[in-house]
C-alpha cells in the first residue's frame, strides 16, 4: 500500500488533506510555526522558544493563539497539544514525508543486504518520489528549522546513494555510472559520490578511468575542504591496483593457473554451476581473511543466479556483510530467517546453508554474544550432519572452542580448538589452520603462557601474509602486537600494535580500525600514556555501540573509565556492567569488577570487587589474571595489602 504521509518537509512546507490534495502554507508566519514544531520531532516545545522563531519578539495579544487555531484546523485538532505552558504536534514518522524517505533507506539497505537489489530500488525510489524541492522550502532562519533542514538533505543524499548502490547491485553498472557521475557534479565535496563513482567505473572494467576519478576526488577534497580521502576510498583504490596485478597473471589455460574466483567463473560458465558454488563456498572465509568480503558477495550471488531470495543466497548475502557498514543490518537480517525457520519447525538441511550459518555463528561469538552464536550454531548442526562435511564438523568445533572460552571453560575450549587445527592440518586448510591456531594462542595467552602465544600468533600470521589475506595479517597483528606488550617488551608491540591500526585505516574498516586502536589504548594506558589511551577507547567506543558489538562496548567503557574524567567514570561504568553481564563472559565481568576496584575511593569496596573479579577468573575460569596486563590493579593490590600488613 502506498504511503501518503500528512506532513511535507522535503521541498515547500505543505500539508496533505484526508482527500490527498496538497495545501501549500502560504504564510510566512505559518510556515515557521509547522516548521519548528516538525523539527523538535516528538518533543514539545515552550511557548517562548516558538514565539521568538515566528515573531522574532513577543507577539500582540492573541496573535500566537491564532496562529494555532488555524493550524488546528488544518491537522485536525488532536494533533497539536497544548501542556504546561508547550505545544507538541503529534506525528508518527509515516505522517511525515522525510520519516517515509528514512525508512525506505533503512529498508532498502536491509534489502541490498539479503541480495535483493531490484526491490531495493524499487523501495528508494518509490520514497524519492517524495523530494520536491530544498527541504523546508523558504521557512529558515531558525536554528532548530535550519538543523532539520540540514539533516533532511543529509537524508535525502543518503538515499541517493542507497539509489546507485542498488542500481550497480541491480547489474545497471551504467545507469549507476551516470547517476554518480551526476552526484559528484551536484555535490563535488561529498565523498560517498566519489566512491560510488569510482566502484561503478571499475565494475564497467575502467580500471584506469576509475583511477583517474580517485586522483580527481583527492584533489578536490583537499582543495576544497582540507580533508584527505576517507577509508572506503582509500580500500576501494588498493582493491582495483590489486585487481591490476592479478590480471597480469596468465588465465587461457584452464583453472589449474587461475584465482578461486577466476577458477570459480570458469567453472560456471563451462556447465558445472555446482561445484563453482561448493568452491565459492569453501573460499568464502578466504574472502573475509583478505578484506574482499564484497567481491566474494557479488560472486556467490551472481552464482545463485535469478534466485538471490534462495535460503542459502540470503544467508550467504548476510554472513559476507556481517562486518563493517552493513554489519547491525545483515546480523538482525539472519537472525529473523534463523527464527522464521525455527518457529515453522524446518530445519536448515543444505550445506551451503550450514555453512553460511556457521560462519555467522563465528561473527556473533567474536562480539560476544554466546546466545545468538548457539542459536546460528545450533541451527547449522542438521545440515552439517547430513552432510558428514569434515571442514564443516571442524568448523562448528573452532565456533564451539571460542564460546567455551568466553563462557569459561578453556579446558574444553582447547580440546575443541586441537581438534579443529588437526582437521585443517590434514586436509591442507591453511585459512582453518590459521584461525585454529589464533583461538590457542588466545587460550595460551588467557592462561598467562605469553610465549606459546606469541608462538602461535606468529606462526598465524606467517600463514596469513603467505596467502595474501590482508584482514587476516591486520588482526593477527593486534593479536600479536598484544601478547608481545605482555612480555614486557613495550617498544616491539606498540611498533605491532601501529602497523596494525595503519593497516586497518589503508583496509577501510571500520570494525578492524577500532579493535586494533582499542588494543593499542589499553597499551598507551599501561605505559601512563592517558591521553593518547582516552583517544583511542573513545573512537573504539563510538563504533562498537554503532554496531552493537555487546564484547566490544564491555571492554572500552570499563578501559575507557579507568582513563577519562571522574564526570564521566559513573555512566562508562554503568555501561561496561550491563554489557558485560549481557555477554555472560566471566573475564568480561571480572574486568569490570576490576575497573570498579580500581575506581573506588573506599579501601573496603575496592577489596570486595577484586574479590569479586578473582572468584570469576579462579572459580569460573581456572586462571588467574595474566601478569602485568593491569598494572594499576597490580598497584592497587600492592597497596591494599601494604595498608592490610601496617594495621
Amino acid at each position: 500500500m502506498t504511503v501518503r504521509p500528512r506532513f511535507l518537509v522535503l521541498g515547500p512546507m505543505a500539508l496533505r488533506r484526508d482527500d490527498g490534495s496538497t495545501v501549500v502554507l502560504s504564510g510566512r508566519r505559518d510556515r515557521l510555526l509547522l516548521a519548528v514544531l516538525l523539527a523538535a520531532g516528538d518533543r514539545s516545545v515552550p511557548v517562548e522558544t516558538i514565539t521568538e522563531a515566528v515573531w522574532g519578539r513577543p507577539p500582540g495579544h492573541n496573535a500566537l493563539q491564532a496562529r494555532v487555531s488555524h493550524l488546528r484546523r488544518l491537522v485536525g485538532p488532536w494533533r497539536l497539544r497544548h501542556d504546561h505552558g508547550s505545544y507538541r504536534l503529534v506525528a508518527a514518522p509515516c505522517d511525515r514525508d522525510d520519516g517515509v524517505l528514512e525508512q525506505a533507506v533503512e529498508d532498502a539497505q536491509r534489502l541490498l543486504v539479503r541480495g535483493e537489489a531490484g526491490a531495493a530500488l524499487a523501495t528508494v525510489r518509490g520514497a524519492l518520489g517524495l523530494v520536491r524541492g530544498e527541504p523546508y522550502g523558504s521557512a529558515s532562519g531558525v536554528p532548530s528549522v535550519d538543523a532539520a533542514a540540514t539533516r533532511a538533505r543529509d537524508l535525502v543524499a543518503r538515499a541517493r546513494d542507497v539509489e546507485i548502490r542498488a542500481l550497480l547491485e541491480s547489474g545497471d553498472v551504467e545507469g549507476a555510472l551516470s547517476a554518480s557521475r551526476a552526484r559528484t557534479i551536484e555535490h563535488p565535496t561529498r565523498e560517498a559520490g566519489w566512491i560510488l563513482l569510482v566502484a561503478s567505473l571499475e565494475r564497467c572494467g575502467r580500471r584506469a578511468e576509475a583511477l583517474a576519478a580517485y586522483d580527481r576526488a583527492v584533489r578536490i577534497l583537499a582543495e576544497r575542504t582540507g580533508a584527505g580521502p576517507g577509508d572506503e576510498l582509500r580500500s576501494l583504490r588498493l582493491r582495483i591496483l590489486a585487481a591490476e596485478d592479478g590480471e597480469r597473471r596468465p588465465t587461457t589455460a584452464g583453472p589449474g593457473v587461475l584465482e578461486p574466483t577466476e577458477m570459480i567463473r570458469w567453472l560456471d560458465t563451462h556447465g558445472h554451476r555446482a561445484a563453482a558454488l561448493d568452491l565459492a563456498v569453501r573460499c568464502a572465509w578466504g574472502w573475509w581473511l583478505a578484506g574482499d568480503r564484497a567481491r566474494g558477495r557479488l560472486v556467490l550471488l551472481d552464482l545463485y543466479g535469478e534466485a538471490p531470495r534462495s535460503l542459502a543466497g540470503r544467508l550467504w548475502a548476510c554472513a559476507l556483510a556481517a562486518h563493517d557498514r552493513d554489519e547491525p543490518i545483515a546480523l538482525a537480517e539472519a537472525q529473523r530467517l534463523v527464527a522464521a525457520r525455527t518457529r515453522a519447525d524446518k530445519p536448515f538441511t543444505g550445506s551451503h546453508e550450514g555453512l553460511a550459518l556457521l560462519l555467522l555463528a563465528d561473527r556473533r561469538a567474536e562480539r560476544g554474544e554466546p546466545e545468538k552464536a548457539r542459536a546460528f550454531l545450533e541451527a547449522a548442526a542438521p545440515a552439517v550432519e547430513t552432510t558428514g562435511h569434515r571442514w564443516g564438523h571442524a568448523l562448528a568445533d573452532l565456533v564451539r572452542g571460542r564460546l567455551l572460552l568466553a563462557t569459561g571453560e578453556p579446558r574444553r575450549a582447547r580440546e575443541e580448538a586441537q581438534r579443529a587445527e588437526q582437521v585443517f592440518r590434514d586436509q591442507a586448510d591453511a585459512a582453518g589452520r590459521m584461525r585454529a591456531l589464533e583461538l590457542l594462542a588466545a587460550l595460551d595467552e588467557a592462561g598467562a603462557d605469553l610465549p606459546n602465544a606469541v608462538a602461535r600468533y606468529t606462526e598465524a600470521l606467517r600463514i596469513a601474509t603467505e596467502c595474501g589475506w590482508v584482514y587476516g595479517r591486520c588482526q593477527l597483528s593486534v593479536h600479536l602486537g598484544s601478547a608481545v606488550h605482555l612480555t614486557g617488551d613495550h617498544a616491539t608491540g606498540t611498533a605491532r600494535l601501529a602497523e596494525a591500526v595503519a593497516l586497518a585505516e589503508h583496509l577501510g574498516s571500520p570494525s578492524m580500525f577500532a579493535w586494533s586502536r582499542n588494543n593499542l589504548a589499553l597499551a598507551q594506558a599501561r605505559a601512563g600514556d592517558t591521553v593518547g589511551a582516552e583517544r583511542g577507547h573513545r573512537l573504539a567506543l563510538d563504533w562498537y555501540r554503532y554496531a552493537g558489538s555487546t564484547a566490544g562496548i564491555a571492554l572500552t567503557a570499563a578501559a575507557l573509565a579507568r582513563v577519562t574524567s571522574a564526570a564521566d567514570a559513573p555512566a562508562l561504568l554503568d555501561l561496561a556492567d550491563r554489557a558485560a553481564a549481557a555477554t555472560g563472559d566471566p573475564r568480561a565481568l571480572a574486568y569490570a569488577a576490576e575497573t570498579q576496584a580500581v575506581l573506588a575511593g573506599d579501601d573496603d569496596l575496592a577489596r570486595r570487587h577484586l574479590t569479586r573479579a578473582r572468584q570469576l577468573r579462579v572459580d569460573r575460569c581456572g586462571q588467574p589474571r595474566p601478569a602485568g596486563e593491569q598494572p594499576d590493579v597490580d598497584a592497587l593490590e600492592a597497596r591494599l595489602a601494604g595498608s592490610r600488613s601496617a594495621g
